[in-house]
């Protein structure tokens, strides 16, 4: 086998395990190994919800209001919004429902530092047993807050991740509804069969006492849960506790949100190799390296099985060539997919054009953490007609 076929169908073997063949180990690894199921309870400890709110205006009240109307003992469940150097009303809003309520208290950084650094302010402050972390545009049903506790019943389990559904999933968001399904099946197949290794953003809930505060460019929803998983305790997935959220709305802010988080869970799950390691955690290892690094540095992949093939046509190689015509036609369908009007995307074009824009955004974060780019702040992508 020639050098470039090597690269070619290397790389195209190592993608294909990733998003493939890893689900597929641990569909036949659950089969084998049984662990003891968790045993959630209805159990009612006192909870402290906690947000990271920069210019939310458009959605806070909404929020607040969705919090206080959860189906749980009000005396048990407070909420701390942590104002990250907002501008807009935010910060009057939150004050008038702490004022007229009680359970809401309003705390701030001292600048625009980043969510990670707020909830490092908002979390030690927290007087629940079970902190929830959330995002101020997340929406929870009536009972998520009830559900997402009913693990902690069992002394295993340190942190809960709820699921997330993408309301608006059409048109060009729909690409990244069929992808978090896909996820989502992922993680319900490793809390099955150990644990996850982190949480959705938007409905993650954790004890107190297990929190550690995270690097200001961590990925928060990541890095708090795995702390919890190094420390010998379970993170387990409850996919009653749902949230919803809409789609970011255009494939160039979903692209711009993704570069952003993979730049910095890249330099985030390299650091955690040798300490997983160290405590003999190697399923955790396992799962951390397929799961997610190979994931986020795809892009690399990507690219040497472009390259691969290019060199090989230079070789007279035929199956490389119909291999870089196979790459040719998904990075067209791609582009045409980015590039039309919304209403002329069917549907094998919105889902090739989100495909293209993961393996794209993983490149440009990868890029833009050996150049040094990668900043603590955010900006919430919100979709065209949303709140």
């Amino acid at each position: 086998m020639t050098a470039a076929a090597i690269i070619s169908w290397g790389a195209l073997a190592i993608l294909l395990y990733a998003y493939f063949g890893y689900p597929l180990l641990l569909a036949l690894i659950g089969t084998v190994r049984r662990p003891r199921p968790i045993a959630a309870h209805d159990i009612r400890p006192t909870v402290t919800m906690v947000l990271a709110a920069w210019n939310e205006e458009a959605v806070i009240g909404e929020k607040i209001e969705n919090t206080l109307a959860q189906e749980y003992p009000p005396g048990l469940l407070d909420l701390i919004v942590v104002s990250d150097g907002s501008t807009d009303k935010t910060d009057e809003i939150v004050r008038g429902y702490a004022e007229r309520t009680g359970r809401v208290r309003l705390l701030h950084t001292r600048g625009r530092e980043g969510k990670s650094v707020a909830l490092n302010i908002g979390v030690p402050q927290a007087r629940g047993e079970i902190v929830v972390l959330t995002d101020a545009n997340a929406i929870f049903q009536p009972e998520a807050v009830a559900r997402l506790v009913a693990p902690f019943a069992d002394s295993r389990v340190g942190a809960v991740s709820g699921q997330l559904r993408y309301r608006g999933a059409e048109g060009i968001g729909e690409g990244e509804g069929v992808y978090w399904k896909y996820e989502q099946a992922v993680k319900r197949a490793e809390s099955r069969l150990h644990s996850l290794l982190g949480a959705n953003g938007s409905i993650y809930a954790i004890r107190r006492e297990l929190f550690r505060p995270v690097h200001p460019r961590d990925v928060n929803d990541f890095r708090i849960p795995y702390q919890a998983l190094l420390e010998g305790q379970a993170v387990v997935l409850e996919p009653e506790a749902v949230s919803f959220e809409h789609t970011a709305g255009s494939l160039g802010s979903e692209y711009r949100r993704k570069v952003r988080i993979m730049a910095r869970a890249i330099p985030m799950m390299l650091a955690l190799l040798l300490p997983t390691l160290v405590r003999g955690r190697l399923l955790v290892l396992w799962q951390l390296l397929s799961h997610k690094l190979l994931r986020e540095v795809q892009g690399v992949f990507f690219l040497f099985a472009l390259a691969g093939a290019a060199w090989g046509i230079t070789r007279g190689d035929l199956s490389l060539t119909v291999f870089l015509g196979a790459q040719a036609a998904l990075y067209l369908l791609g582009i045409i997919g980015w590039v039309v009007p919304p209403r002329a995307r069917v549907r094998p074009l919105r889902l090739a054009a989100h495909f293209d824009m993961i393996a794209l955004a993983s490149a440009a974060a990868l890029w833009l953490w050996l150049t040094g780019g990668v900043r603590a702040t955010w900006t919430p992508a919100r979709p065209a007609g949303a709140p």
